[in-house]
């Protein structure tokens, strides 16, 4: 069983990756094949335009890294969504991933390839004063929704300088917990 975290954030080193590595190390603990993937890595173009006719649409950029990607992820039970919250949602990177699913929506490959996956939530937020969390973890259980996944929980934290969370043992240890809770719910 693999578990696959998916990094939106562009900062490699940051708190988006280093809640997602504490994940990984929960979910590897509990018997999973762990992978990360760095979106920025990846040439994904945003969307462009589809048709009216949900089975007929077609993507006409598929000539990017989208549907390797999207083979990592099929390939996985489990998915972590690194997404830290940037401008009142995800980074773009992720935002271009998720609006490529629209010339794929009536795909059987994709709806029965995401189908009963277990979805977690690893989320930072930069703002002084307030919880900006929300930004994120409302598209991320709709997307969960929309697929029939189930959307296991989250770790949201506050932390703006780069690898603040380093520091945080109680977060990292709720992020390791997710991932074993993550592993044990995809073997059931």
């Amino acid at each position: 069983m693999k578990a696959l975290a998916l990094i939106g954030s562009p900062r490699k080193g940051g708190n988006t990756d280093c809640l997602a590595d504490a994940f990984l190390e929960g979910a590897a603990a509990a018997g999973a094949v762990v992978d990360k993937i760095y979106l920025d890595d990846y040439w994904i173009r945003p969307i462009a335009a589809v048709g009216d006719v949900f089975k007929a649409r077609v993507d006409v950029r598929a000539d990017d890294d989208w549907r390797g990607v999207m083979d990592h992820i099929l390939e996985a039970r489990v998915l972590a969504w690194g997404a830290p919250v940037y401008w009142q949602g995800v980074p773009a990177q992720m935002k271009s991933l998720v609006d490529r699913w629209s010339a794929y929506y009536a795909s059987r490959w994709l709806n029965d390839g995401m189908r009963g996956k277990i979805w977690a939530l690893l989320c930072p937020y930069g703002h002084p004063t307030a919880d900006e969390s929300a930004w994120v973890v409302a598209p991320v259980r709709a997307w969960a929704a929309r697929w029939r996944c189930e959307y296991l929980g989250d770790v949201c934290v506050r932390a703006a300088k780069k690898g603040a969370v380093r520091d945080m043992p109680e977060i990292l240890a709720a992020a390791r917990d997710l991932g074993r809770r993550a592993a044990a719910a995809a073997r059931s």
